[in-house]
């Protein structure tokens, strides 16, 4: 969840460039609210718990299987979306422990959006 708080904090980058934020998390709803309250996220926070849009993007770890309390957790990273809804950009990690700054999010964002 720390990449959502760093998102959050590099808010004012990405709204300046007309670039918005939504994110996906396999969370329930209640503590996902909860984790909104605490951090000031001020962008849509999507709450995926049975997997359905992760798998749906190919982006479900396959480590995990259904029941496992870590099933549902996706393989890290932002999709890039044009103003018409298409994916401009995928920009992943394999591993779970490893991020995709929000300064470099913005960066790609800018670059491909253009």
């Amino acid at each position: 969840m720390k990449q959502l708080v760093q998102l959050q904090e590099h808010r004012s980058a990405f709204d300046a460039a007309g670039i918005a934020i939504v994110a996906l998390t396999y969370d329930p709803p209640e503590p996902q609210q909860q984790f909104v309250d605490k951090f000031g996220i001020g962008y849509p926070l999507l709450s995926d718990i049975n997997a359905e849009s992760v798998s749906a993007l190919g982006i479900l770890n396959t480590e995990y299987d259904p029941g496992d309390d870590a099933y549902g957790i996706p393989h890290p990273g932002i999709f890039v979306i044009r103003p018409d809804g298409t994916i401009a950009s995928k920009l992943f990690v394999e591993e779970y422990v490893k991020r995709v700054d929000a300064a470099a999010v913005l960066a790609h964002a800018l670059q491909v959006l253009r």
